[in-house]
């Protein structure tokens, strides 16, 4: 593991976006393989490499590059020695961040995954509110524990972790 640890770290020194895009797209894919396999098992589907593709795709070309830059604003707008640091970055990226990414997740997965522009907007419509707020609730914490404790450079791998376990989860619970 210490070995894989700093090749992470070498490769995050030397491009940091396109490491994260890398292994956010991989950690997705996999969270979705994982998930698709438990869904299998309970015979709820068969198996859509669309599905795995739309993750990895908007883990690579969104969840990566995205959060990234967001963590680095985040630091710039609310340095760690600033009064309230600790509340004001979890609130910032729960009530700023977290809706119209959410919001873009569900839009850029179902279109992957070959739905219409209508069917996305539909599931926003059916799905956004309750997911937000199951949101809120699992991931404030650790997002706390990410913005104010991880170093900078693992968030997103950091985030992309809880979320592997988060999909898994889900998908045992209720696809």
């Amino acid at each position: 593991m210490d070995v894989i640890l700093r090749k992470y770290s070498y490769w995050l020194q030397e491009n940091p976006v396109l490491t994260k895009s890398v292994s956010s797209a991989t950690i997705a894919a996999v969270g979705d393989l994982i998930a698709q396999i438990i869904a299998i098992k309970k015979n709820r589907r068969s198996f859509k490499i669309r599905s795995t593709a739309a993750f990895a795709i908007f883990g690579f070309s969104v969840t990566g590059p995205l959060i990234h830059q967001f963590y680095i604003w985040l630091d710039q707008l609310v340095p760690k020695r600033t009064k309230y640091s600790s509340v004001l970055r979890v609130l910032i990226d729960r009530m700023i961040f977290a809706p119209p990414y959410l919001l873009l997740f569900f839009y850029i997965v179902a279109v992957l995954e070959g739905h219409s522009s209508k069917y996305a907007i539909r599931k926003i419509k059916d799905t956004f509110w309750t997911a937000l707020k199951m949101n809120w609730k699992i991931w404030t914490v650790f997002q706390y524990v990410n913005v104010n404790y991880i170093p900078q450079q693992y968030r997103v791998l950091f985030a992309s972790m809880v979320s592997l376990v988060w999909n898994i989860y889900i998908a045992s619970q209720r696809i």
